[in-house]
């Protein structure tokens, strides 16, 4: 059906060349299609967000943000190209976001101090943040300002395409970001099938669903004549067609969530981690090697440096140095700004328990390293800086002194774990951590030549360790230093007798023996469990600084060697090994099995293992007296069960008389030694007063009465049954009239096991009838 129409403006005066509509006019109002219509674009734009947000530690408020921007960006798009040109369109929406980094800033704080301050950082230094963050990335203006303006020019880009009617460019934009979130995310996200769920589902949506703008620029006398075309499909039509395009959108998201994995299930290809192009500056600490205070702590061990709450003892993790110069070993690589928690370590530790514990760090505990647990996972830190190739982790924001925080690590079990037939990594990866300066001493050379020169790989790693261990001795004077002349000092040939050290010099020493073996290795430091001060408290003290080697295995990651030879213990006498240096040509790699707790179990030199034996006394009293408090109610239940229910009835009904009066005296009832039967049952009767037993009483004292002075002719099992039923309730209502206290620890009072029944009997004949 077709209408011609003539219409003049009424905005349009007589004389003068009548105004152009606005062209593809689109407004939220025009109708519930053209509410539908920018689903796709939006779904396209948000796509990019929600692939990123799986790398940030808060993907919640960070993909609900790139929501918000996503569809905020598109709409105000359509509004503002309604009116202006592409160009106008494009400027007046650039401010909103900028706007909103400054809101950003104060809502989530990053490195620069200040809201118009932090906000500039942002903007000049967002993605630089963002690589030289761990993953996950920490959420804050200067990890969001990047991926925000980007969702913003993308949601734009998209908008405009879309109401130019270039349905094939509309994708072009929310692929472009999409592709550069999963760039971006590396290898710490998981594959982002959603997101690629919803770039189909905007595909289809683009392609099915008219913008609903036009395209014909109406001037003069073609305003005013216009020819309508009702071509309006009818109410079935637009439902198929909603049906057709709704299930075409589901399919597609199907294929994408459930095929994309089982596709691409055998793909072993990682993506590349865009972290490493950028490297985080180094701090500029005065405290560059933790490897040096350990001299002047294994001179002075009784300074107090943290207190760690657990559930069982555990060594902590301080630092690991990489980087030999010849004269001092110094950390591989900068810190990168992390949230509380850390990823998982690659590869994982082996049979890996995790374990949490709470860390109070005195003043007098030096530089940024912070002690944690194994390889740490979770570190309550405010502004927490990690090192993912080494375990590290620093404070951004000052030192470590004093802080109070919550770290749970995984650690990992060496005993169960067979080492034997672990091979060094493959690849020129770890090359580094083979290499030694120039000028390293002969005697490395040597030692390496009649120790570790050939065998398996553990067995060589091994083979130094011991060396290391059984002919050295630990000294804990020996001054500070691990160079190539302090080592040089220290070490013998093989067969003969070591010089003395710390365990600064023998980690030292065994990470260069093990890189002139081939092995890549490195220095780590840290702390033994501490003293036991009970409750699950351990001080840990300076004495308890170690230092030991790591070598990496294939497979395992850096496994710990201890190196340092047995201290003194307190009665003047050196430790020596049980073991003699073994000839690696001659030793089977099964000689190896069972030593790992031997090898891998590293502890404070010069100190004592925590003596066991007091917990064992402990454990063992503390045992006697849970079985002697529990057996208390259990032989007062065991007497009343004999008294009321074994014999004959004369007898059971004297044993229900003794239960009464074991009570009464219990509940502190008056009762003189020359009470009657009735005297008995009256102040039984008058301490639980009201009570509907009171009939039970005096049959229960006719009972006695009938033993002591008739023989008990006239009682039966009846009559014993009904006393045993009388005495229980009356104890029962007499227990409840007690104290609170005294109502719960009634059955654990032992005074009535001690009671002697001699009197009862001699009372119990004074019953008057």
């Amino acid at each position: 059906m077709a209408t011609v129409t003539t219409s003049v403006p009424e905005h349009d005066t007589p004389g003068q060349a009548p105004t152009a509509p606005v062209r593809g006019a689109w407004s939220p109002s025009s109708s519930p299609r053209a509410l539908l219509a920018p689903v796709g674009p939006i779904l396209a734009t948000t796509a990019g967000g929600v692939a990123l947000a799986s790398s940030y530690a808060s993907p919640g408020p960070f993909g609900a943000t790139l929501v918000a921007c996503a569809i905020v960006s598109v709409v105000l798009t359509l509004l503002l190209r309604s009116r202006f040109s592409a160009l106008r369109t494009v400027l007046l929406g650039v401010p909103v976001p900028l706007a909103a980094v400054p809101v950003s800033a104060a809502w989530s704080p990053g490195e620069g101090e200040g809201v118009l301050h932090g906000a500039g950082e942002a903007l000049l230094h967002s993605g630089a943040r963002i690589l030289t963050s761990t993953a996950p990335t920490p959420l804050s203006v200067d990890t969001l300002t990047l991926p925000l303006l980007a969702t913003w020019l993308t949601g734009t880009a998209t908008a405009l395409a879309w109401r130019a009617e270039r349905r094939g460019l509309v994708l072009m934009p929310g692929l472009l970001l999409l592709v550069g979130a999963v760039v971006i995310n590396g290898p710490v996200a998981p594959p982002g099938f959603p997101a690629i769920a919803l770039t189909g589902v905007a595909a289809v949506l683009v392609m099915s669903v008219r913008s609903g703008t036009g395209t014909a620029d109406h001037t003069g006398a073609a305003a005013a004549l216009s020819i309508q075309v009702d071509a309006r499909p009818s109410v079935p039509s637009r439902v198929h067609r909603a049906v057709v395009v709704g299930s075409i959108c589901v399919l597609t998201a199907t294929i994408a969530l459930v095929g994309g994995p089982r596709l691409l299930a055998g793909w072993e290809t990682e993506p590349g981690d865009p972290r490493t192009v950028l490297t985080p500056p180094m701090d500029s600490s005065p405290a560059i090697n933790p490897l040096g205070y350990l001299a002047g702590w294994a001179a002075e061990p009784d300074e107090h440096l943290l207190t760690v709450e657990s559930d069982r003892p555990v060594e902590l993790r301080w630092a690991a140095l990489a980087d030999f110069t010849g004269t001092t070993w110094l950390p591989e690589s900068g810190y990168r700004k992390a949230d509380g928690v850390l990823p998982a370590p690659v590869p994982p530790p082996p049979g890996a328990t995790p374990v949490s514990g709470h860390v109070r760090v005195g003043q007098d505990l030096p530089g940024a390293w912070a002690p944690v647990i194994g390889a740490p996972r979770r570190v309550g830190l405010d502004d927490p800086g990690y090192d993912a190739r080494t375990g590290t982790v620093a404070t951004m924001d000052g030192p470590i002194a004093e802080q109070d925080y919550e770290v749970v690590g995984e650690v990992a079990d060496w005993d169960s774990t067979d080492l034997t037939r672990a091979s060094p990594p493959a690849g020129d990866v770890y090359d580094d951590y083979r290499e030694l300066p120039p000028g390293a001493p002969a005697i490395l050379n040597d030692v390496v030549a009649s120790v570790a020169a050939e065998g398996p790989y553990y067995q060589r790693a091994t083979a130094l360790a011991r060396y290391l261990r059984e002919s050295h001795s630990f000294d804990p004077h020996t001054p500070g230093g691990h160079s190539y002349a302090h080592i040089d000092a220290l070490l013998a040939a093989p067969g003969g007798q070591g010089g003395g050290g710390t365990s600064e010099q023998f980690a030292s020493a065994f990470a260069m023996l093990a890189r002139a073996a081939g092995l890549p290795s490195r220095v780590a430091v840290g702390f033994a469990p501490g003293t036991d001060q009970g409750g699950g408290e351990y001080e840990v003290r300076s004495g308890d600084a170690v230092a030991w080697g790591e070598v990496y295995f294939d497979g395992v990651g850096w496994v710990p060697f201890a190196v340092t030879p047995g201290g003194r213990d307190e009665h003047g006498t050196e430790d020596t090994a049980e073991q003699d240096v073994q000839d690696p040509e001659g030793t089977e790699a099964e000689d190896y099995e069972g030593s790992a707790s031997d090898d891998h179990a590293v502890t404070a030199p010069g100190r004592d293992e925590p003596d066991q034996r007091g917990w064992t006394i402990g454990l063992t009293m503390s045992g006697c007296l849970l079985t002697l408090f529990l057996s208390i109610p259990l032989g007062r239940m065991v007497r009343t069960r004999i008294r009321l229910g074994s014999g004959p009835p004369n007898v059971r009904v004297l044993g229900a008389w003794r239960e009464l009066l074991d009570g009464l005296r219990q509940a502190s009832v008056p009762l003189s030694p020359g009470s009657t039967v009735s005297a008995t049952v009256a102040a039984a009767r008058d301490r639980v007063p009201g009570s509907d037993h009171a009939p039970g009483l005096d049959r229960l004292a006719h009972a006695v009465n009938s033993v002591g002075f008739g023989a008990g002719r006239d009682v039966d099992d009846a009559v014993a049954h009904g006393a045993a039923t009388t005495v229980r309730t009356h104890l029962r209502s007499l227990r409840a009239t007690r104290p609170r206290i005294k109502r719960l620890t009634w059955w654990f009072d032992p005074r009535p096991l001690l009671w002697r029944d001699r009197g009862h009997e001699a009372r119990t004949w004074r019953g008057q009838r």
